[in-house]
């Protein structure tokens, strides 16, 4: 058996999509793979990203960058490689390219949730004209899309930008298509089985629930000795051009103050975080350390990271802290984690907090 593993970089492939190869290389004995990718990352570490390489290859599996969204090139890829399956780490127009073209080829297609998947995401609006090679490369994702699937590209492209944009469902739009979706897909709950329904027209019975990936974390950060620290889990929110770098450094200015009420604070930086922003606010606070890894802390703190959840395992002081702009979406408003909207609150609430641990 041989698949091929498709995302945006190498740091997702090992993070996300390794493990999925190993599990099935331990189940079948002839099992191949090559790990594909778009080199479409936001921003990337280029320490992380070899080393995400080297864990790929050191696995026994092969690593390409494909970076064109020809459709040709895409077709005569597949055809050399003659996988059995595709596995993608995510569902966006160029996840959706590669599916239609497996599909035309007769290749079966997987895929599993990336992160725990909100309505939508809110963009500052010169993201555009900073990332327009970006856009450019997105456009031509969706015209080789809508040639794959026989849809006109006008239209296609403009459901496409509203989504985008607004956040609106892909159900009932040319993008909601038999040939640009997975045959399984695997998401995190019933709920998310809805979401994916009402949002992306997958069928109910195309899905599967699935154990949250990061939560296969836990059991090794509860062995780990828990320290008085107040752990700040990132987000891409200046790297994906949804806050302005200017407010975003106002907001790390403010958390200084945090870093003074507890012994340590530590940064949890996202795989593709680019960790000078956090070097220039925090570099001269003598108890900030940063780290991949995630730590086992007294309070963690976001704004809407997939990693909340797995930090409520951990520790029952998950604070998140609602940005303007960027209302906290449902999945976690129906969790009972507490929002706040400034430092003052935050503070206010270690103060009083309870530290003892989640009843496992």
């Amino acid at each position: 058996m041989k698949g091929i593993f498709f995302d945006a970089c190498a740091t997702m492939l090992a993070k996300n999509l390794l493990p999925i190869a190993k599990v099935m290389s331990e189940n079948e004995v002839n099992f191949s793979a090559t790990f594909v990718s778009a080199q479409t990352g936001g921003n990337i570490d280029p320490r992380v990203e070899s080393d995400s390489i080297k864990k790929i290859n050191v696995s026994g599996y092969k690593y390409e960058s494909v970076t064109t969204f020809n459709v040709s090139v895409i077709m005569n890829f597949l055809k050399t490689e003659n996988p059995d399956f595709l596995f993608i780490g995510a569902y966006r127009i160029y996840d959706q390219l590669w599916v239609s073209i497996c599909k035309s080829l007769g290749v079966k297609v997987f895929s599993q949730q990336h992160g725990f998947e909100v309505e939508s995401v809110y963009y500052h609006p010169n993201v555009f004209y900073k990332k327009a090679g970006k856009v450019l490369r997105l456009t031509y994702a969706a015209y080789s899309l809508a040639k794959t699937i026989k849809r006109p590209f006008v239209i296609l492209y403009f459901q496409y930008c509203r989504y985008i944009l607004t956040g609106t469902s892909l159900a009932n739009t040319l993008l909601d298509n038999t040939m640009t979706r997975p045959d399984v897909a695997f998401v995190y709950s019933q709920f998310y089985k809805k979401f994916w329904n009402k949002k992306y027209g997958f069928p109910m019975d195309s899905m599967q629930a699935i154990t949250p990936t990061d939560f296969s974390l836990i059991k090794k950060i509860l062995k780990k000795k828990q320290e008085n620290t107040l752990c700040y889990i990132t987000q891409t929110l200046v790297e994906d051009g949804r806050m302005s770098i200017n407010k975003f450094y106002s907001l790390l200015e403010s958390y200084k103050t945090i870093a003074s009420h507890v012994d340590k604070f530590i940064v949890k930086l996202h795989p593709q975080a680019n960790e000078d922003i956090y070097h220039e606010i925090f570099d001269t606070v003598k108890n900030v350390e940063y780290t991949r890894e995630f730590p086992h802390s007294t309070y963690y703190l976001t704004h809407y990271s997939s990693l909340a959840y797995t930090a409520s395992f951990i520790s029952n002081n998950v604070i998140l802290q609602e940005l303007s702009g960027h209302p906290t979406p449902e999945i976690f408003r129906k969790a009972s984690f507490p929002i706040f909207h400034n430092v003052t609150e935050i503070i206010d609430y270690i103060k009083r907090a309870d530290v003892s641990k989640p009843n496992l």
